[in-house]
């Protein structure tokens, strides 16, 4: 009797799919917690969970990927600081987490568990997930702003906290907006970039560390066609594939020493850049050169550059490793490869990297595959 239980059993276990590996067309890092879209557009999110920056419906922090619940499906995530935002691919928004967008009075208080509508009757191109404020590129290429507008990061004119998605105080057109940690930054259609929001340390990079409420023009390059705003500091990419950055520079994390800058300056490289991400105080940018490698500066107080050196960008530790997207969050790096596997690396006190573990390892970890619970 117990060999055929046993036969039954084993034919049991033989007769189960082999678990598909997860592949990750895009991943986000925010400030405890990352996030992914899978192949199929589906969301996973692993870290700290207090706000419900995981949408999982519960307050339950993971150390590996669990599925965002709602059965939504997106085009690309952004990772904020307790909350998380998705577009979808036909546009609309959905955010969970802490900071949402809903009005108070809405049954929501501000938050929700799992991904609640927020951009109502407008269409988006592209969203950007800050420390406490969302902003996005609508379908005719004005960009919208809300959340926390305390330092005028919202550019609305005003530093009134806005619920839902409200129009930048400005008629230019946009192609691409980062929303950092106090001020928020778009790239126009015409390849000048404009910022907005608190300027100390000169982040807005027009010249002066006066703060503005509407989008004011960065100096001196105008062939943008990517730009990434930070903790203190901002960095972008021009059209010959050179970074620029602008800002707060105590950490290296801007261009070259420890010398802040209120214009763009160019950051030093043999090769050219395909894209460049800013975190609270470190850069890292994809370089080519025959396949893309990875390049990270500035603080590495709790190894967000994946190696055990600061200030020099270094591209070293990521050997074997072929990125074709990445993301700086506050205190760690996450980024995709040619494959589709997931890697972080830097601060996991809260799980961020997705490894299974809290330790924070010197070198890029790769993500483990999800909870199978939470499918």
């Amino acid at each position: 009797m117990k060999s055929s239980i046993a036969a039954l059993a084993l034919l049991g276990l033989q007769s189960r799919p082999a678990p598909t590996r997860l592949v990750f067309r895009m991943v986000t890092a925010g400030a405890g917690h990352s996030c992914g879209v899978a192949a199929d557009g589906s969301a996973y999110c692993w870290g700290d969970n207090a706000f419900g920056e995981l949408g999982t419906e519960h307050r339950r922090s993971s150390l590996v990927p669990v599925a965002v619940q709602g059965g939504k499906r997106f085009a690309s995530v952004s990772a904020g600081d307790g909350f998380t935002c998705g577009l979808s691919l036909s546009g609309e928004v959905d955010c969970w987490g802490r900071m949402v967008g809903t009005e108070a009075d809405s049954g929501h208080g501000g938050r929700s568990d799992l991904p609640l509508a927020v951009s109502g009757d407008q269409l988006f191109l592209q969203i950007s997930a800050g420390t406490d404020h969302v902003c996005g590129v609508a379908i005719e290429h004005h960009v919208y702003c809300w959340g926390s507008n305390s330092d005028g990061q919202l550019g609305t004119g005003d530093t009134a906290r806005a619920y839902r998605p409200a129009r930048i105080a400005s008629d230019v057109d946009f192609s691409s907006v980062s929303a950092g940690e106090f001020h928020t930054c778009g790239v126009a259609t015409d390849g000048s970039v404009y910022c907005w929001g608190n300027n100390r340390g000169g982040r807005l990079g027009n010249g002066s560390y006066t703060a503005s409420r509407v989008p004011v023009q960065v100096a001196r390059v105008k062939d943008f066609v990517a730009v990434s705003a930070g903790g203190r500091h901002t960095c972008g990419l021009s059209a010959p594939g050179t970074v620029f950055c602008w800002g707060d520079n105590f950490h290296g994390q801007a261009a070259g020493g420890r010398t802040g800058n209120s214009v763009p300056i160019q950051l030093r490289a043999r090769y050219r850049m395909e894209s460049v991400t800013t975190g609270d105080s470190h850069s890292c940018a994809l370089i080519l050169r025959n396949f893309l490698r990875l390049w990270c500066w500035g603080s590495n107080q709790d190894n967000q550059l994946g190696f055990n050196t600061a200030f020099a960008p270094s591209r070293s530790p990521f050997e074997g490793i072929r990125f074709v997207q990445v993301d700086a969050g506050d205190f760690h790096t996450c980024g995709t490869t040619e494959d589709g596997t997931a890697w972080c690396w830097g601060r996991n006190n809260g799980g961020q990297l997705g490894d299974g573990t809290v330790r924070s390892p010197a070198r890029p970890v790769r993500v483990a595959e999800p909870d199978t619970a939470s499918r």
